[in-house]
């Protein structure tokens, strides 16, 4: 069989699964009906454009992307995995697509996929303070109190203005208060 051939069948069976059943039961985010059909009127809309054969990649893949996000906001987080998978394919560092996912499992609870994605995206964004609390609180979340710990050390070697220094130290009583809290 021809790899395109496999690649299709591999996505139509991906399709079939993710829409045959909806494995995330969270809360989903409070949105009114006219909010709800607003946002499934633009996946529509994004799933035509799309289509077109005369878009570029990369304006494929920003449809890809707004549809994603806008699943996100519906709490279908399925349907988002599915279609930031797809931008992951050709875009394997994209920063929004990385952090989307690695919130989405910390969502549903599935922490190791949590931290697999934000792994990823803190391999290329070890000076992002934002990137370094996430990582911390999926690695706490994990009870890899040590591996956040190295985390933090690995920034804090790099910075020492005062606002860091705050951040840093807010973030070691975290993990501390974190590890106890585990061992009780």
């Amino acid at each position: 069989m021809k790899k395109t051939t496999q690649i299709i069948l591999i996505g139509i069976i991906s399709i079939i699964l993710f829409t045959a059943c909806s494995k995330y039961d969270v809360e989903k985010p409070n949105l009114t009906q006219e909010q709800k059909e607003d946002l499934e009127n633009k996946i529509n809309e994004n799933l035509e454009k799309f289509k077109d054969e005369t878009l570029v990649e990369g304006n494929k893949l920003q449809f890809l992307q707004e549809i994603a996000i806008k699943y996100e906001r519906l709490g279908q987080y399925d349907n988002a995995i599915k279609y930031y998978e797809q931008i992951l394919e050709k875009e394997p560092q994209n920063f929004l697509v990385l952090n989307n996912l690695a919130f989405i499992y910390e969502q549903v609870e599935e922490l190791e996929l949590a931290e697999f994605y934000i792994s990823k995206l803190y391999l290329n964004n070890k000076d992002d303070r934002g990137v370094i609390g996430d990582t911390i609180r999926i690695l706490v979340k994990n009870k890899k109190f040590e591996d956040a710990q190295l985390v933090l050390n690995e920034y804090a070697r790099d910075f020492q203005d005062t606002t860091t220094l705050a951040f840093i130290s807010s973030q070691f009583e975290y993990i501390q208060r974190m590890r106890k809290a585990n061992e009780q």
